[in-house]
């Protein structure tokens, strides 16, 4: 099952990009959508989305927007995005390192 959801969470996720550059609009819904399912479908995937965007600005900034532009609206999208915030003690770790690191620490 978490295979299907990650798998439609990708999907909507390249969506909501295509979206972005058409005059469609509900792109970033999208996004975040697709985000939100699949952070709550893999642990793993949501310790590469906060590596991500510990490593990478722009990533940062367009999560942040969409925490706080939908969060507000879709509780369970601010909840999910939010948990990948990336650590404010400026840790910087290799990527394997990082997802060790963080696994332990929920168990």
């Amino acid at each position: 099952m978490k295979t299907v959801m990650s798998i439609l969470a990708v999907i909507l996720i390249l969506f909501g990009m295509v979206s972005m550059v058409t005059p469609i609009p509900g792109g970033a819904i999208l996004i975040s959508g697709g985000l939100t399912m699949l952070i709550c479908a893999s642990p793993s995937a949501q310790y590469c989305i906060m590596w991500i965007r510990a490593k990478v600005n722009w990533v940062n900034k367009l999560v942040f927007w969409l925490e706080k532009t939908i969060g507000p609206r879709v509780k369970v999208v601010g909840v999910a995005l939010g948990k990948t915030r990336p650590p404010q003690d400026g840790t910087i770790l290799k990527h394997n390192d990082f997802i060790k690191a963080n696994l332990q620490e929920k168990n």
